[in-house]
């Protein structure tokens, strides 16, 4: 009887030995899976409060002697969505990089909080840049609806800047207006036919850029 209370207490020992380890290997394992989902669901909800950015093919023109609709030329931007994604424009900002003979460089941003230009001199037309340029939904000034952070950029829509003061104030080098016949004028004597704009479009939700392109002006 002895020897076998004996030999009971010996494996009892044995046994509580073991437990140790056990309970430690069980207790890393806990502590692993709880560190890997706290990681996942952060890494999870940085992931749902990304936004896509839209696909799109967009064109960029610069013209000098672009038609004004009244029989002369004038200074033209036009940002042309050739295919892609229905874009927000109050989602967009555009960015705008020229540097003159000089080296200096002007920088501008445009967003759907940007200033209103009056087109004309006239008091009549006060547009935000670019402005979408289709006459189904009304004229510059007219129809706050075709500003700039007010409208939804579609494929085949044509956003313009309309003229010289349009064209200066997104791309922030000013303008002087002339007293008919003289034209407006750039204030930066340099910019003209081969100058080079850097032009971004940001997409802000998504902080992507979603065109990013070196353009000659025509």
């Amino acid at each position: 009887m002895l020897q076998q209370w004996l030999r009971l207490e010996v494996w009892m020992k044995r046994d509580d030995g073991a437990v140790s380890p056990v309970v430690g290997v069980m207790l890393m394992l806990v502590v692993t899976i709880i560190i890997a989902a706290v990681v996942s669901g952060f890494a999870g909800g940085l992931a749902g409060g990304t936004k896509a950015v839209p696909q799109a093919a967009i064109a960029v023109k610069i013209d000098t002697a672009a038609d004004d609709g009244m029989g002369g030329t004038t200074t033209k931007m036009t940002f042309t969505l050739l295919s892609g994604d229905p874009i927000p424009t109050r989602d967009l900002e555009i960015v705008t990089y020229y540097t003159n003979a000089s080296g200096y460089t002007y920088k501008h941003t445009q967003s759907a909080s940007s200033d209103m230009v009056d087109l004309y001199g006239l008091g009549t037309a006060n547009a935000r840049m670019p402005y979408l340029n289709d006459a189904r939904y009304g004229y510059a000034g007219d129809n706050p609806a075709v500003d700039f952070g007010n409208y939804t950029w579609k494929t085949g829509d044509v956003l313009s800047t309309g003229n010289v003061p349009g064209t200066a104030t997104l791309l922030g080098i000013g303008f002087t207006r002339g007293t008919w016949p003289d034209p407006d004028t750039f204030d930066d004597p340099d910019f003209g036919p081969g100058s080079i704009v850097e032009v971004k479009i940001l997409h802000v939700p998504s902080g992507k850029f979603i065109f990013d392109r070196e353009v000659a002006v025509l």
